[in-house]
C-alpha cells in the first residue's frame, strides 16, 4: 500500500503534549455521544485541524479499547501512537475511563 505508515502521531502546538490532549478528551468524553464536543474543543484549544481532532479522538478510543482487554501487551507503542498509548495507560489504571466512553466494556472481567 503506497503512502502507508505506522506513525499515528498528530502534530501538536509547541509546549503541548499527547497527555494534554488526553486530559481534554477524558474530561469531555463522559458519554458515548461526546464526539462533536471533543472535536470542537480540540480545534479551539489546540488549534488542530478538524481531521486531526477527529483522529485524536479515535486514537484515544483505540487506547481505551486496547486497555479494556486488561492485557498489558496490547499497549500501543508510545513513539508511534502516543495518544493511544496515554489513553491505554490511563484506562488500564482506571477502568471507569473505559466505561465512560464504552459502557459495553464496563463489566469486562479481569484477565
Amino acid at each position: 500500500m503506497s503512502g502507508w505508515t505506522d506513525d499515528l502521531t498528530i502534530p501538536l502546538p509547541p509546549g503541548r503534549t499527547p497527555a494534554d490532549v488526553v486530559d481534554l478528551i477524558a474530561r469531555l468524553a463522559t458519554h458515548p455521544d461526546a464526539f462533536d464536543d471533543v472535536v470542537r474543543a480540540l480545534t479551539a484549544e489546540f488549534g488542530l485541524a478538524e481531521d486531526d481532532a477527529e483522529f485524536a479522538f479515535e486514537r484515544y478510543g483505540g487506547g481505551l479499547v486496547r486497555a479494556s482487554s486488561r492485557i498489558p501487551q496490547n499497549c500501543p507503542p508510545a513513539d508511534k501512537d502516543p495518544i493511544a498509548w496515554e489513553a491505554f495507560q490511563r484506562g488500564f489504571a482506571d477502568p471507569q475511563l473505559i466505561a465512560a466512553l464504552y459502557p459495553q466494556f464496563a463489566s469486562r472481567p479481569e484477565q
